[in-house]
């Protein structure tokens, strides 16, 4: 009974998770409520539901639960993060900056807490304090995006707009399709008097689809069962950037659920030619060779998923199968009995999904044992 509530409460979470990556924030809200309903007084899920509700802007509502949740949490530099956050979407700034110092004074080098506060210093006009923040944020981080944007707009708003560049410009090294930023950037050419790069920058910024967004809007939707909605998405992220390795990834596997194999091999294919250190894509690449009925050709692929991570159990159950159906069962069984040996850690998969592998694996077990007559 409780392992079911248990495996309910994950899937709550995946899905209020999901909900919340495509910005559906009151679905997100009903099953995190459902999830409360389960176990009320869970701290992570009433700190949920209180992050849903300054999403949708229902600051009181956020803050009631974190103040109740601060009495009875020892370590409260997340939450009073968050409640600086509330105060500051309020307008309170004294009340955000006394809370957000509560949060630094428990751990100082807190990169969330350092971005909150420049935030509400930058609002309180007090840009010193503001940038004093943002700069040691960045000493411990130096590619923080957010503190690299919001230092280049100060200087702007200073004046400073050679100094704003140069902010903007670390932010497009590594992130060269920033659509906010090419838009920033724009401005302050604008400014110098840069017609040429300012119109460039622009131009940029309105030719831009944020890959990242509709990879990450794809996960969601998959997760919630839109496979067809998550393919589009997907295929919108690679025409921003053909070369999205986890994104072709991702698309192989929807295309897989769809029954799509032959574009979910190339999808997967792509993938390893793009990152050949994705396990996870190798492995999918032999699973879909199988279901193609190219055994000897899957069986390569669980070799060079295995070569990655000797202790990869899926891929050892799968070589197993794609052996069995070679009618190899002495090869097989051995896989078989190796994917036994390789738990993974409840962070790589869910104790579900292993409890599940575990079963399939210790019913081939007794299966290819009858064949070979042990």
């Amino acid at each position: 009974m409780a392992d079911g509530v248990e495996l309910q409460l994950n899937s709550l979470k995946l899905e209020a998770n999901s909900y919340k990556k495509l910005e559906h924030f009151g679905k997100a809200e009903k099953s995190i409520l459902k999830a409360l309903e389960l176990r009320p007084e869970d701290n992570g899920f009433n700190h949920e539901l209180a992050k849903i509700y300054f999403k949708r802007e229902k600051y009181l509502d956020s803050l009631e639960i974190l103040r109740e949740l601060s009495k009875k949490i020892k370590r409260r530099q997340i939450l009073f993060k968050d409640i600086a956050m509330c105060y500051y979407k309020m307008n309170e700034l004294e009340k955000a900056l006394e809370a957000v110092t509560v949060s630094l004074s428990e751990d100082s080098t807190n990169i969330s807490s350092l971005y909150v506060e420049g935030l509400i210093y930058k609002e309180m006009g007090k840009f010193s304090d503001s940038m004093s923040s943002f700069s040691k944020l960045l000493k411990i981080d130096s590619d923080n995006r957010d503190a690299l944007y919001q230092l280049g707009k100060i200087y702007h708003q200073k004046g400073k707009y050679r100094e704003a560049l140069e902010s903007f410009d670390k932010v497009l090294e590594f992130r060269p399709r920033d659509n906010e930023v090419l838009k920033a950037k724009g401005i302050s050419h604008d400014e110098l008097e840069e017609y040429k790069d300012a119109s460039e920058a622009l131009k940029k910024s309105i030719n831009v689809d944020d890959e990242i967004v509709f990879n990450d809007r794809g996960v969601a939707l998959s997760r919630l069962g839109y496979n067809h909605k998550a393919i589009d998405s997907y295929r919108r992220a690679l025409a921003s950037n053909p070369k999205y390795s986890i994104c072709w990834f991702n698309l192989g596997k929807a295309l897989f659920r769809v029954g799509d194999l032959k574009a979910a091999l190339t999808a997967f294919q792509t993938s390893t030619e793009l990152n050949p250190n994705n396990r996870s894509a190798w492995n999918n690449r032999g699973v879909t060779l199988r279901q193609l009925n190219r055994l000897e050709e899957s069986l390569d692929c669980y070799e060079r998923a295995l070569a990655l991570k000797e202790e990869y159990a899926w891929a050892w159950h799968n070589k197993g199968y794609a052996l069995e159906l070679l009618d190899r069962p002495r090869e097989a069984l051995e896989s078989y009995k190796i994917t036994l040996e390789h738990k993974p850690d409840s962070s790589e998969h869910g104790g579900a999904e292993w409890e599940k592998l575990k079963k399939d694996t210790e019913v081939a077990i007794a299966r290819l044992k009858k064949v070979i007559g042990e």
